[in-house]
């Protein structure tokens, strides 16, 4: 694997445990309580010194500040350590016999100290000892034994002279000494607690940020990055090749019939096929190369140097192409069951003037034309095969001419609360192609934003949403996708302003359903633009959460009202136990930020009860509607309204 994947891209965090952090906050105050130990030490050695025998003062004193000196000795040894490796349990329980130390310091002068015949003199003793038990409250209770043995090591002697003088007010000092240790103990072990709950909080909330994170940067099933990382990798080692005057190359591999695997052994054993396949393919490469799953059955491979001329480069790319595929020769034996592969490499030379994008997209071309040519073979992507690249520039003059002639619709799919009551709807664009028919916007959607034509399209899609919005009840509530390029408009909100006053839609109806990526291209720029369009009223929602950055710290910074699980992490939910800790995390981490979430691809009464018994808001997906036109879902909304 590319140490670049590891170093650059995904930058792990190193979390720590509780109880390491419990011992650094103890150490962290060691010099401030050292200080003040030296002061308070010296000051009642100072004023004890004409009741009590200078002997016994100087060895306290020496003594004192000598366990001080091991003390420091031990902070500049624990400061050495890297600053979030977990801490060994010899540290924990140094500080709590340290600290014990310390107490009994204080508890023989209680003793030692302690000036029968002056009450002056014991009232001041009983002033620092208890001042010291005080301190210790706020540089202690990290570790609760700790606080306490310093605390009742320190008071217990002072308790104990009290009690056993003859005097009058004995029995009182004795009473409110016993007293005072109770409320120290007991305001000691309620900052524990504290401490403890706040550490365990922020634990929880790096893991689950953790978690997410490396979900939208790797494959959960192959562990290997994916596309999103992968073309962050790719994008960085196609400028250095420029820079460098050296060839690299991207493959494009595809299983052949893979899905027949599936159909007729199940998914659990093509799972694991596709895991042994991961393993191989990077057992093959160099530590430089990389190795990334796409989804489904596609891998890519990065391979940052192959050559100086681009004749070289291509032979040397498809000798190693032909090696990997050479792997597949050899059966994969799954749960008793020998399974026989074979693979279609596409592969694509950079440096070149396109993006890692349309790279990728010329492996892919070339890998079909391998598929096409026969199956388990290499072909290396040429200028014969621009032409299935063309083929986008088709759609893309399409798409103009859609925009023209009005063949744009759109569809609605239901949402529904946990009583299953229809609450609103997700518009869905589609594209009534003249000689294709229904076109769903997975097949266009990508060209129309990499060509502007997003733009226009997503303002026929607001325009029309809010024409419909229009005609449902006003207690509906209609999501709408934005893309990014039209939420960066410096128009937008005055555009959007003006399709509500010309469509007289209620704002407060419409839900924005923005993505992760959207919201950090520019974070200063999203929630200006947020904050004008709540002012209007209109919510907001991340779409297909967890996917994408996952951030705690932007989700806490926008002004969002709801979180949408993505239908990857909802399929199987009830029987997959990783999609279930994705989605249980995503649930309490928007319950905590008071966030409504909203679980799309329900497709099943198993998944519908889960998120139900986890507190998910609302639910969409085919188990309670599919997208329709706007007049079936109208039927739909009406039928909805006469059973309530």
């Amino acid at each position: 694997m590319s140490q670049l994947v590891d170093e650059a891209i995904f930058e792990s965090e190193v979390l720590t445990d509780v109880k390491s952090e419990q011992i650094r906050i103890i150490f962290a105050s060691t010099v401030p309580s050292l200080i003040t130990i030296l002061l308070c030490s010296f000051i009642l050695s100072v004023v004890q010194w004409d009741v009590i025998d200078h002997v016994v003062i100087i060895t306290w004193f020496v003594l004192t500040n000598l366990l001080s000196l091991v003390r420091l000795y031990l902070y500049q040894q624990f400061k050495k350590l890297p600053v979030e490796s977990l801490v060994g349990d010899s540290w924990h329980q140094g500080a709590i016999n340290t600290s014990i130390a310390s107490g009994i310091t204080w508890g023989a002068a209680g003793l030692l100290l302690f000036a029968e015949q002056s009450l002056v003199h014991q009232v001041f003793l009983a002033f620092v000892i208890t001042g010291m038990c005080g301190g210790a409250i706020t540089t202690l209770s990290a570790i609760s034994k700790a606080v306490r043995g310093f605390v009742i090591c320190a008071l217990i002697p002072l308790i104990t002279k009290f009690y056993l003088i003859n005097s009058e007010i004995s029995p009182a000092m004795t009473i409110m000494s016993v007293l005072f240790m109770s409320m120290i103990l007991l305001s000691a072990q309620r900052l524990n607690r504290t401490i403890r709950e706040s550490l365990e909080g922020r634990l929880q909330r790096e893991l689950a940020e953790q978690t997410i994170r490396r979900q939208a940067q790797f494959d959960e099933l192959t562990d290997l990055p994916n596309r999103r990382l992968f073309l962050a990798t790719l994008r960085r080692e196609m400028a250095s090749a420029g820079r460098h005057h050296r060839y690299g190359a991207v493959f494009f591999i595809d299983l052949d019939r893979f899905k027949s695997v599936n159909d007729s052994l199940g998914h659990a054993v093509g799972d694991e096929l596709l895991v042994k396949i991961a393993q191989k393919i990077a057992e093959r490469l160099r530590e430089e190369d990389t190795v990334a799953r796409l989804g489904g059955d596609e891998f890519v491979v990065l391979l940052p140097e192959v050559g100086d001329d681009q004749d070289t480069a291509g032979a040397h790319a498809s000798t190693i192409a032909d090696e990997i595929r050479e792997l597949f020769l050899t059966a994969f034996m799954i749960q008793g069951h020998e399974i026989y592969l074979t693979i279609s490499v596409g592969i694509a030379l950079f440096p070149t003037e396109v993006s890692a994008e349309d790279l990728l997209k010329f492996a892919d071309v070339a890998m079909y034309r391998a598929k096409n040519e026969g199956r388990d073979s290499v072909r290396l992507f040429s200028a014969e095969m621009q032409d299935a690249v063309n083929q986008q520039r088709i759609i893309e003059k399409g798409l103009r001419q859609a925009l023209v002639n009005n063949e744009f619709e759109l569809y609605f799919q239901g949402q529904y609360d946990s009583d299953d009551r229809l609450v609103g709807a997700e518009t869905l664009l589609r594209w009534n192609h003249p000689e294709s028919g229904v076109v769903a916007p997975g097949q266009f959607i990508d060209i129309a934003e990499q060509t502007g034509l997003i733009v226009p399209i997503g303002d026929w899609v607001l325009r029309s949403a809010c024409e419909h919005l229009c005609r449902i009840d006003d207690h509906l509530m209609l999501a709408v996708n934005v893309s990014p390029r039209q939420f960066s408009a410096p128009d937008f909100v005055d555009q959007l302003k003006h399709i509500l006053l010309e469509t007289g839609a209620n704002p407060r109806q419409l839900m924005f359903e923005i993505t992760e990526g959207l919201a950090m291209a520019n974070i200063e720029h999203s929630i200006d633009t947020m904050n004008q369009l709540k002012q209007l009223g209109i919510s907001f929602s991340v779409d297909d959460f967890g996917t994408g950055y996952s951030s705690l710290s932007y989700l806490n910074r926008l002004p969002l009202d709801q979180l949408k699980i993505d239908q990857s992490f909802v399929r199987d939910i009830s029987t997959a136990s990783d999609h279930a800790i994705i989605v249980d995390t995503i649930i309490v981490m928007a319950q905590q930020l008071n966030l409504k979430t909203v679980a799309e691809g329900v497709e099943s009464r198993a998944e519908l009860d889960y998120l139900k018994s986890r507190h998910c808001n609302h639910f969409q997906g085919y188990y309670f509607a599919r997208p329709v036109p706007f007049s079936q879902f109208s039927d739909q909304a009406e039928k909805a309204r006469k059973e309530t």
